[in-house]
């Protein structure tokens, strides 16, 4: 467009409002307006501003009066329950910890610490409790079985701190070594220190001094046994234990050395040793009981009922508080849709009666022109500075009226886009990732033309991508299995499948998966594969040794007959363009790239494998496809030789020369006949 073409329209669009102006002045109405005082004029355009304003406010008022609503029980309800709910859940877990530190080291400071989490969960519960009359039925549900499991937990912690405090009672062997097993070998002890000082006082030929030798062996043997016995009731060391058996084979010698010569011994000695006898006898029935009970479930006896009853409570209130918290969530996720649709239908009637009023305020246009024009325009050239790309200009709020709250809207639209602007740059940094990594390889896939080494290349891709020590690819089969068709592990030196030529043939778990149940017909999803391919969603296993309630039995068997542990596990299903899973891809034990240490599967990493998986699936459709249209062309051009010779037999036998010979022929066969039944032959 021209500078001329230019100037006309914008002398145009200038010429149009005076045209207006000029028609408005012919009504009666105006013309009675002009003769009234400036005063007067201002009070009839306030006065109509006024209405339109009340107007306006009303009608935006009916309409956002709801919105206002959903924004209350957002701000009164959703929010509030939300957070204690999440504040109940941390206080909650630090109880636990609490409980579980002074356990294990019973320092005072995890007691202190549990009393001060326990207040603030009971807080938590009483503002619960508060909210309840605006929750739904089955928050409420939740909160009153909260309330019960919180009364159960709440007299264990005293109960075990008790318990922890309290050897004797937590401590079964403890318990028996401490009452039975010293009283008893205190008494041997004395006996055979009575037996050694009445020794010391006969003649000291040689025979007596041999004796009291093994009188002191015999004594120095059971002190030993005896040490060891209480060492390892005292610290479930094994060691003490074998240098207690040791030790009591020692003392069985002894003992049988000392009964031999029971005949060199006085009547008092023989007594003391007939007491010795019976008293050891007592004495070694103890360390059996001991022994059971130091290597049972029960041989502290706190750490037993937390385990089976502080933990089990716990963990019934902590799912209560998570399934009240997302419930939340839920209900605060559509409050906020219906305060966000309510609000667009208040800003609606609001634009409407904008409208109006500019269309109303129009007559006034021409007296506020200074007063309004002046920062409207100042406003424009900062829109125009915004415009050239510089986001850092700010509007200058010259008042407090509508203008300047427009500047102060504007400022804060432009800080909203310069933190837009920034998240925009942030994700075109993540999307320039995935440009310049994961589709590139996508595309490789998709140009390789060898099937196993396409398959090879989708695992050894995505292996090398996550710093994965492990790989398995599984393909599913017409009869509904995932057969194993490639495996990588770096640290067995696998290689099978793909290009390597061996066979999958490790172990009985790399025998084909299947899906469903042969008899029964349910799902398979016993294991990490069969799981992910019937459900169709990855799965990211962070620790599978540490997981106490993992279904799936495939990591521990495997570690078990392979020697490799299998820690994390990042599982993804193969799906066509149809939805349906066509394999899974499983990578095993991520290493970090400078220590080589196993660890989780990064989340973002999971993301782009995600996408990574649907690029080589479709990479494998299209060989699939490609392969499949080669047979159906070899095929055709079967069909078409076919026809072709056909054809070709059918213009032969149409010629001349053809059905001459064939008359011909028919005429020979004719006179064979008559030959054979021996009439002369006629020539025709």
């Amino acid at each position: 467009m021209s500078t001329s073409d230019l100037a006309s329209v914008s002398k145009s669009k200038t010429d149009q409002p005076n045209a207006f102006w000029r028609f408005l002045g012919r009504l009666p109405l105006i013309k009675v307006l002009k003769d009234l005082s400036i005063g007067a004029k201002l009070n009839i355009g306030f006065g109509i501003l006024v209405l339109m304003t009340l107007i306006g406010a009303v009608v935006s008022y009916e309409a956002s009066i709801q919105a206002t609503d959903s924004i209350t029980t957002t701000e009164n309800v959703r929010v509030p329950t939300a957070l204690a709910s999440s504040r109940a859940q941390a206080d909650l877990l630090k109880m636990l910890g609490d409980v579980r530190g002074y356990l294990a080291l019973g320092q005072e400071e995890f007691r202190a610490s549990y009393n001060q989490s326990r207040q603030l969960f009971e807080a938590d519960l009483a503002e619960l409790e508060r909210l309840s009359p605006n929750l739904n039925e089955a928050n409420k549900q939740r909160l009153a079985e909260l309330q019960t499991t919180f009364e159960q937990w709440s007299a264990l912690p005293d109960q075990l701190f008790e318990l922890r405090d309290d050897q004797l009672e937590r401590e079964p062997a403890y318990r028996l070594l401490v009452t039975e097993g010293l009283r008893t070998g205190a008494y041997v002890l004395i006996d055979i220190q009575s037996m050694i000082e009445a020794q010391a006082q006969r003649e000291p030929s040689s025979q007596n001094v041999e004796l009291l030798e093994d009188m002191a062996k015999f004594q120095g043997s059971f002190t030993a046994m005896l040490s060891g016995l209480r060492g390892y009731v005292t610290t479930r060391n094994r060691i003490f234990r074998q240098e207690y058996e040791f030790n009591l084979e020692a003392n069985e010698f002894d003992w049988q050395r000392l009964q031999s010569k029971s005949e060199q011994l006085t009547s008092n000695q023989q007594r003391l040793l007939a007491n010795i006898e019976k008293t050891r006898e007592a004495f070694l029935l103890l360390p059996d009981n001991m022994f059971e009970a130091l290597e049972s479930e029960r041989w502290r006896e706190d750490l037993y009922l937390f385990r089976i009853q502080a933990i089990p409570l716990a963990e019934n209130m902590q799912r209560l508080l998570d399934e009240m918290t997302a419930d939340q969530q839920i209900l605060l996720e559509t409050d906020l849709n219906r305060g966000r649709q309510e609000l667009n239908v208040a800003n609606f009637r609001t634009l409407v009666g904008g409208v109006l009023a500019v269309l109303l305020g129009l007559a006034m246009a021409i007296i506020f022109r200074e007063n309004i024009a002046g920062p409207v325009r100042r406003l424009t050239g900062v829109a125009e500075q915004i415009r050239t790309g510089d986001l850092e200009a700010l509007a200058r709020i010259e008042a407090r009226d509508e203008i300047g709250t427009l500047a102060e809207t504007f400022n804060n639209m432009t800080g909203q886009l310069r933190q837009t602007l920034l998240q925009v740059r942030r994700e075109k940094k993540r999307a320039d990732d995935l440009l310049e990594v994961v589709i590139p390889i996508g595309v490789e896939l998709a140009s390789e033309k060898d099937f196993n080494r396409l398959l090879e290349s989708m695992l050894l891709e995505a292996k090398s991508f996550c710093h994965a020590d492990a790989g398995i690819l599984y393909l599913r089969t017409g009869d509904d299995r995932l057969e194993f068709v490639i495996v990588r592990n770096d640290t067995l030196e696998l290689q099978m499948g793909g290009t390597s030529g061996k066979d999958v043939t490790f172990t009985q778990l790399m025998m084909p998966l299947p899906l469903y149940d042969q008899d029964t017909g349910e799902p398979n999803d016993d294991t990490i594969a069969t799981h992910v391919a019937l459900t169709g969603e990855s799965l990211n296993i962070a620790d599978a040794t540490q997981v106490e309630d993992l279904k799936f039995a495939d990591p521990k068997v495997f570690s078990q007959r392979s020697g490799y542990q299998a820690k994390s596990y990042l599982t993804l299903p193969l799906k066509n363009s149809e939805g349906h899973a066509i394999g899974v891809l499983q990578l095993i034990n991520a290493q970090d790239a400078e220590t080589g240490e196993i660890i989780p599967f990064d989340q973002n990493l999971q993301r782009m494998m995600e996408s990574f998986s649907s690029l080589a699936v479709a990479a494998l459709e299209a060989y699939i496809r490609e392969q499949q249209l080669k047979q159906e062309i070899r095929q055709l051009r079967i069909e078409i030789d076919e026809v072709k010779r056909q054809k070709q037999v059918e213009e032969i036998v149409e010629t001349d020369f053809f059905q001459d010979l064939k008359n011909k022929a028919e005429q020979i066969r004719k006179r064979g006949r008559r030959s054979r039944k021996g009439k002369p032959d006629q020539e025709e």
